[in-house]
């Protein structure tokens, strides 16, 4: 079981990762890079603020829940509730730059960023299930599941779009087809799975959210901070710009997805090891996952250094010779991502929600700041160095985090 685990796991991660940078290459490929830019930053950028929003944070939560304290049911409902606040807020983000005279989002655009929010959207929601099947010890669901749905709406999607060329319809597609995934690969699977508690008890839903908040706006403030070149990007350059971010951008789901596969296979032992006081297991296994994603990152980087300009350039439809530089950078940056999102997962299973969320706020200010200026002064290598730099700073933030815990815990101080 452990070994179908992994590997489904694995092809689940892939294909949802890879999904990701197939769809913003090919649509530079079918209909131009000024097209691609707007549906890279409604897919990549703001779609995925959304999807946190729906999200909410809940996956770390629901997955290490290994003594119940919610059922599937309530964690439903909770996520019924984010996802519509997630439509509402990407309505008012649209509906604000359609208004000011510095939004420039023309009717095109602004379909098409709604869609991708309701696209994510509907991803968002999938997850409650898919951590469900991971919680019950069958994350091989969870990873089928997420390549079937992904493969299906991604081969809509792009059908749609070589056929017509039109970027609205496709992406109207796309939503019913992420719809029909869910209710044919997630929704039947968990009828199939023997456990899963469906009941609801009344008001459970808000105490969820309310034990939630703060690791929503930590994993809000996360995305704010990983995305915030592509925002300042978005604000002070053009369409065919954002275009040639998102393609130097494309490393990071790599790293991440590497990542992922490294990670989550060994969150449900990490919960045990910890609940169990067995420090030295803990922290082994935290070096054991820390210096495999360091050996990933030296190798994306090495990879990058000799093929990352030829192939990249060549799969995007877009010259990244001038942004060699920056393309580094973000593979570094991504690199310090995977190993703080990492100590994410370690705060989160030493219930420390409040530190990860103290950690977020002064970092993604910071960030905001920085990626504006960067832009403004060093364009698309400035907002690729300004990227490292925040990923570094909430690397170092959550490994002092989970350090100063650890030795508190050590030391019986539990305030």
């Amino acid at each position: 079981m452990e070994r179908k685990n992994v590997v489904w796991n694995m092809i689940g991660s892939l294909i949802y990762a890879g999904s990701s940078m197939v769809l913003t290459a090919l649509v530079n490929h079918l209909i131009g890079t000024d097209q691609g830019g707007i549906f890279g930053f409604a897919f990549s950028t703001f779609g995925q603020q959304m999807f946190l929003v729906a999200y909410f944070g809940m996956r770390p939560l629901q997955s290490t829940d290994i003594s119940s304290n919610y059922t599937f049911g309530e964690y439903r409902q909770a996520r019924f509730i984010t996802c519509l606040a997630a439509v509402l807020m990407g309505i008012a983000y649209i509906a604000w730059n359609m208004v000011i005279p510095s939004g420039g989002y023309t009717r095109e655009k602004a379909l098409v960023v709604l869609l991708m929010v309701l696209y994510k959207v509907l991803d968002g929601f999938a997850d409650v299930y898919e951590s469900e099947f991971q919680r019950n010890g069958r994350l091989y669901l969870t990873g089928q599941a997420m390549a079937f749905r992904t493969v299906l709406s991604v081969c809509c999607f792009l059908a749609a779009l070589a056929v017509t060329k039109n970027l609205v319809f496709s992406s109207v597609v796309a939503v019913a087809s992420q719809g029909a995934g869910i209710l044919i690969f997630d929704q039947r699977a968990a009828g199939r799975v023997p456990g899963i508690d469906g009941s609801r008890r009344t008001g459970k839903e808000w105490e969820l959210l309310k034990d939630g908040f703060l690791l929503f706006l930590s994993v809000f403030l996360d995305g704010l901070i990983f995305a915030m070149a592509k925002y300042a990007v978005d604000a002070q350059m053009t369409s065919t710009d954002n275009a040639i971010f998102v393609a130097i951008f494309m490393p990071t789901s790599v790293i991440n997805l590497a990542a992922n596969f490294v990670i989550r296979p060994f969150l449900t032992k990490l919960s045990y090891l910890w609940e169990e006081r067995s420090f030295g297991g803990f922290m082994s296994e935290v070096r054991k996952l820390t210096g495999i994603i360091l050996i990933l990152t030296v190798t994306a980087l090495a990879g990058t250094w000799f093929l990352g300009v030829p192939v990249l350039g060549a799969i995007s439809n877009v010259g990244l010779k001038p942004y060699k530089s920056g393309l580094l950078a973000i593979v570094l940056g991504g690199g310090f991502f995977a190993v703080m999102n990492l100590f994410y997962y370690v705060l989160v299973i030493m219930k420390r929600q409040k530190r990860i969320f103290f950690g977020y706020v002064p970092v993604c200010i910071l960030s905001f700041f920085l990626s504006f200026s960067f832009v403004k002064t060093g364009g698309i290598n400035g907002g690729a160095f300004s990227y490292m730099l925040s990923m570094l700073l909430l690397m170092l933030c959550f490994m002092g985090q989970a350090a100063y815990v650890l030795w508190k815990e050590k030391k019986g101080i539990r305030k």
